[in-house]
């Protein structure tokens, strides 16, 4: 009796056990991730309400046979993690012809359009602008992000450039060296600006300028380390983006924080994408 209940409790205990730990890198600030129901959370259920905190939340529910934990870092060491070979899963990155040397990729959701802040009333822009001709500009500096993708479109001008590249706040802050004259233009996500000029009180004089090469922006992705486990995690990953991506939800994580006039311009993009996603497998 005693032998059986033993066997019992090893095949209980024994099949949780062996059951795969996906860890979800938390990467970014807001509104990416915002402030959970614990001050730094260990678990998808202890997230907050950014964009990329429901998306972790959603694709955990959606992969009830899997662990799930969560990882603070810093996105270059996230990169750098991953690269050797750590098992870990991140779900806003852009697919690059390097990152695909040591990472699956599974698209997640539809691409936005980055824009072009700057002080306002400074000189020589107005409409329109193309990137590849403002990086030839001498005076005019920009300012990008160290160890981040600005997409396919123009992380190959920015390195042709040799563009200024250093650590940059995820937060409101980062306007307010853009305001102080720290660099004159940046590239970024609308929802985060959104997010950041609200928070600012005097709100700063900044001009917005839409971006000639972001017309049609590549979607972000889920990636996982390029290995044995990321293979059958991505596999898995992308299983259930098809299957969030029929669920009211998968709209709710990405259209919370996008600007009105963003969510009316690409209304009918974003529903082909998660009509078209839902059917479709995407790994690579």
């Amino acid at each position: 009796m005693l032998r059986r209940y033993l066997l019992i409790l090893l095949l209980l205990f024994g099949s949780t056990a062996h059951a795969e730990t996906i860890a979800w890198a938390v990467a970014d600030g807001p509104p990416f991730h915002l402030p959970g129901s614990v001050p730094k959370p260990a678990r998808p259920v202890e997230l907050g309400e950014g964009v990329n905190d429901l998306l972790i939340a959603y694709l955990a529910e959606e992969l009830p046979g899997f662990h799930h934990r969560l990882e603070h870092l810093s996105r270059p060491k996230m990169w750098r993690l991953m690269q050797a070979g750590e098992p870990i899963c991140y779900v806003d990155a852009f697919k690059t012809p390097e990152r695909l040397g040591f990472a699956y990729f599974s698209a997640v959701t539809v691409g936005v359009p980055q824009v072009l802040v700057t002080r306002a009333g400074t000189p020589g822009l107005e409409g329109e602008q193309v990137l590849k001709e403002l990086l030839q500009r001498k005076d005019l500096r920009g300012v990008f992000e160290m160890g981040r993708s600005y997409g396919a479109h123009l992380d190959p001008m920015l390195e042709a450039a040799k563009v200024s590249r250093q650590p940059l706040p995820s937060s409101a802050q980062v306007l307010r060296m853009l305001e102080a004259g720290r660099m004159d233009y940046l590239v970024e996500y609308p929802m985060a600006l959104q997010y950041y000029v609200e928070r600012l009180s005097p709100a700063p004089e900044l001009a917005f300028f839409d971006l000639f090469e972001e017309r049609d922006p590549p979607p972000a992705y889920v990636a996982c380390t390029r290995s044995a486990w990321g293979k059958g995690v991505i596999e898995a990953v992308d299983g259930a983006i098809r299957r969030l991506a029929v669920r009211p939800e998968s709209r709710r994580a990405f259209l919370r924080w996008l600007p009105a006039d963003v969510r009316q311009a690409h209304g009918a993009r974003i529903e082909r994408f998660y009509r078209e996603r839902a059917l479709q497998r995407d790994v690579e």
